[in-house]
């Protein structure tokens, strides 16, 4: 049984993360005809990654690191407790209603999510009224994120329930989409990048006076991002894409210059995140192929298929992989600051991974159903060889003896 509530999220996540590559093992084998068939299989394996193990990974994680970096009092384990219970009986209850198609438990799951990170954000703002001036700059990563989150739960909240949104279904969605990705999660991985991964490649960040202007591009940009849609603005969105992106590149640029001198770090899991971001440009690459080839030759549905498949296998597995162990190990033998070693990566998931969700993202946009379905189904066999190096190494990290005593900083992180 987990000890403190930021054991019990990373195993979730981790249970989560098994359990969503055996529905990609499990629509793989359908598509051949080895084992039937599970309804609504793609919304639940979506979540079980998005929520399941990236939203429980994060929301585990950010409000220790809030405080280590602002120099508040450790949260309350409580509270942690509360969010950890809420998020996960709500994505249980949400998973149950896609997998029987039931409205019920889809509701309540997602009102239950909303109240967990209610909590969440109620945590953090806690956290920010008890902390020392001035603040760093990068806490407001961890602010903003959850945040974001919120938002996008409320969105789907008024998909699930019918609420009132100024232009419609499809443009709430659109908002959802953006709130959770750009903004939740895009922001939460740049707080990380810039904060927590260049000391864990035995580097110093290198532009840190570009920390704040970073944020700022971002949260100003994901906010467009959210709002354009959601009220039928467009230069609004294009705006909001034009800031956020700027933000992005800035964010990359530190990084890999961080990375990369005075001589590269030659890891795995820093190759990893770098070539992740590549994925966040696939939907402006089926956006085009989408003007080019026009509506008859690639419908709308194929092409938000694609899109998500590219962002949630290339970008979010990609990122899950490469870091969940390290999170893991540094928990448990309480070694916040450690190095990472190269036994902590793998070049073979790297390399798998990124050619199978390229099979899957071309397919899915290019060629005809019945081309497509034992192509995609190869790309997630695929999928789930390339991750079993990298469940290795967690599941190594997870028996790696728990350190008795731990510090006050590193205790929450």
């Amino acid at each position: 049984m987990a000890r403190s509530p930021t054991a019990a999220f990373l195993a979730a996540a981790a249970i989560y993360l098994v359990f969503a590559l055996s529905t990609v093992l499990a629509y793989a084998l359908a598509q051949f005809g080895w084992m039937a068939a599970i309804p609504n299989l793609y919304w639940l394996r979506v979540h079980a990654l998005t929520i399941g193990v990236l939203a429980q990974t994060l929301l585990g994680l950010l409000p220790g690191l809030f405080a280590s970096r602002s120099r508040s009092p450790a949260p309350p384990p409580w509270t942690l407790w509360t969010v950890f219970a809420l998020l996960n009986s709500g994505l249980l209850l949400l998973e149950l209603g896609q997998v029987s198609v039931t409205a019920w438990p889809i509701h309540s799951g997602g009102v239950l999510l909303l109240a967990a990170i209610s909590v969440e954000v109620g945590l953090l703002l806690w956290l920010w009224r008890r902390s020392t001036a001035p603040r760093p700059a990068v806490v407001g990563f961890y602010l903003a994120a959850p945040g974001f989150l919120l938002l996008g739960v409320l969105m789907a909240l008024t998909l699930l329930l019918g609420w009132w949104s100024p232009v419609g279904y499809q443009a709430t969605k659109e908002s959802h989409i953006h709130a959770n990705i750009f903004g939740f999660t895009g922001l939460a991985i740049a707080g990380l990048a810039l904060d927590r991964l260049p000391a864990l490649f035995g580097r110093t960040l290198a532009r840190p006076q570009w920390i704040k202007r970073t944020l700022w591009l971002m949260v100003i940009g994901a906010l467009a991002l959210w709002f354009g849609p959601y009220a039928g603005v467009i230069p609004i969105m294009a705006g909001g894409l034009l800031l956020y992106v700027t933000g992005l590149v800035l964010m990359l640029a530190n990084f890999f210059i961080t990375t990369h001198r005075p001589h590269p770090v030659r890891f795995a899991n820093c190759a990893q995140v770098l070539i992740s971001y590549l994925w966040i440009a696939a939907p402006v690459v089926a956006t085009v192929a989408f003007v080019l080839l026009g509506a008859d030759r690639l419908p709308l549905a194929k092409l938000e298929a694609g899109v998500t498949q590219g962002l949630v296998y290339g970008w979010i597995l990609q990122l899950v992989l490469a870091l969940l162990p390290l999170a893991v190990l540094r928990y448990r033998t309480r070694d916040a600051s450690r190095v990472i070693s190269r036994q902590e990566g793998s070049w073979f998931t790297l390399i798998l991974l990124n050619g199978a969700v390229a099979v899957i993202w071309l397919a899915s946009i290019l060629l005809p159903w019945p081309v497509v379905r034992p192509l995609v189904a190869i790309g997630y066999l695929l999928l789930v060889v390339a991750a079993l190096p990298a469940l290795l190494i967690l599941w190594r990290a997870f028996r790696t003896p728990r350190a008795v005593a731990a510090p006050a900083v590193s205790a929450q992180s």
